[in-house]
């Protein structure tokens, strides 16, 4: 494909991602619908004005319209629990970061691996008895391979998955209108995949960590078959999506494994909230989660999951979480090393740095500096 070609189809997929009328478009360019239609069909050249115009219209960088990367497999596909949440511009952010991470990563020296740290996928569509089943067993097989069995809950999931080399991904993106972005993840045939986490004060860590787990499950089971934001997923509730319930259940069950419940809440009685909070501080999810999971392994008959929903509801801790959690996951710290690795094999420059840890040019000097000074005193040793 010619540039010309290329930035035309560039233009008119951002047009139709971003929802906007060809003669809305044509307006602001302060050209003709028809010249318009022209440019996007690649009979028209664009000027750079019009570039920037559209850049800063469609929340996209100016290199989208003309970057062969994106014609060499790097499109990436996603997934998001709220995709009209997604702002285009924090999107096409995050997706350059995933980018960068990819590059750095060879940098680093590590072999470009489309599958790095991953499962092979088990493709799941529906939700049935059957299909939740396989998301436990999996979740189970994952504990295993991972190397924490069944009994230990899991302190950092960030840090788990990283020291697997799966990205994760922070950003803070405040709840718009009530609508709250936790997270989305995103998979590519050349750039592999990635987990983007909302890390706002406003959502709670135990919702971070549970977000981390949810999406690798997508990954897991449904990366073969992402798409772009407005598939019309739903993420709560009893009419969730069918991969929303995969994920969910299998999120569950590595957070909170049968063995560790067992271990944990086999022997009390009657299970209080006090009970309840204490467990869910122990497996770092939230409330109504572990809620879930007792009712799920039977230490909740009928009677008692709904006398703690009744509680859940009247003290709205389905909105605020009991005794939230402080201790924040790792999260940079996997590619916080690799830029060390890079730097010091003289494969980095000190921009390339600032964009892939989202540092400004001052911050990096001292990052680089203590590196030096650290290579330095390990030399003296």
């Amino acid at each position: 494909m010619d540039i010309q070609n290329l930035m035309g189809a560039r233009a008119l997929s951002a047009r139709e991602a971003a929802g906007l009328a060809q003669s809305a478009v044509a307006e602001r360019l302060g050209i003709a619908r028809q010249t318009l239609a022209s440019m996007e069909h690649g009979r028209v050249p664009f000027d750079g004005v019009q570039l920037v115009a559209m850049a800063d219209l469609y929340g996209r960088p100016v290199t989208y319209f003309y970057d062969l990367r994106e014609t060499e497999g790097r499109a990436l596909a996603f997934r998001a629990d709220n995709p009209q949440a997604v702002d285009l511009a924090l999107k096409q952010h995050l997706l350059d970061r995933l980018a960068a991470i990819a590059d750095l990563e060879i940098a680093a020296g590590l072999a470009a691996d489309r599958g790095r740290g991953l499962p092979p996928t088990e493709p799941l569509t529906k939700a049935g008895p059957r299909e939740l089943q396989i998301a436990r067993t999996v979740a189970q097989e994952e504990r295993g391979r991972l190397g924490i069995g069944d009994r230990a809950p899991v302190s950092d999931p960030v840090a788990l998955l990283e020291s697997l080399d799966i990205r994760v991904i922070p950003f803070a993106a405040e709840p718009v209108a009530g609508n709250v972005l936790s997270g989305f993840s995103a998979f590519s045939a050349a750039l592999g995949a990635g987990i983007f986490v909302n890390t706002h004060p406003g959502l709670p860590i135990e919702h971070q960590i549970f977000c981390v787990m949810q999406e690798y499950a997508h990954l897991i089971f449904h990366r073969d078959v992402y798409r772009e934001p407005g598939a019309p997923y739903r993420t709560r509730g009893a009419a969730a999506t069918p991969e929303e319930k995969i994920a969910n259940t299998f999120a569950g069950a590595f957070l909170v494994p049968d063995g560790a419940l067992r271990q944990h809440a086999g022997t009390l009685g009657r299970i209080t909230p006090t009970d309840v909070i204490r467990l869910k501080r122990l497996f770092r999810v939230s409330f109504t989660s572990l809620l879930t999971r007792l009712h799920q392994e039977g230490y909740l008959n009928k009677a008692d999951n709904a006398r703690l929903w009744g509680i859940v509801k009247q003290r709205g801790w389905d909105r605020q979480e009991p005794e939230p959690l402080q201790e924040s996951p790792a999260y940079g710290r996997r590619t916080e090393a690799l830029a060390r690795v890079a730097w010091e094999r003289g494969e980095a420059s000190l921009a390339f740095l600032g964009e892939v840890l989202g540092k400004d040019h001052l911050a990096i000097r001292d990052l680089v500096a203590d590196w030096e000074q650290d290579a330095q005193v390990d030399a003296v040793q």
